[in-house]
């Protein structure tokens, strides 16, 4: 097994944290567009 530096293992951090709020984000603005496109049919739509 080969050392790991701190920097590394603080770059694979970010990187995972970076990958699982890129998830996070895009759930929530599906959610938000399947929201808007729902009222979009009573004549009502939500801000961009």
């Amino acid at each position: 097994m080969k050392e790991i530096s701190l920097l590394e293992l603080v770059l694979r951090a970010a990187g995972r944290i970076a990958a699982v709020s890129g998830v996070i984000g895009l759930l929530v603005w599906l959610t938000w567009v399947m929201l808007d496109f729902k009222s979009m049919q009573s004549g009502f739509t939500l801000p961009y």
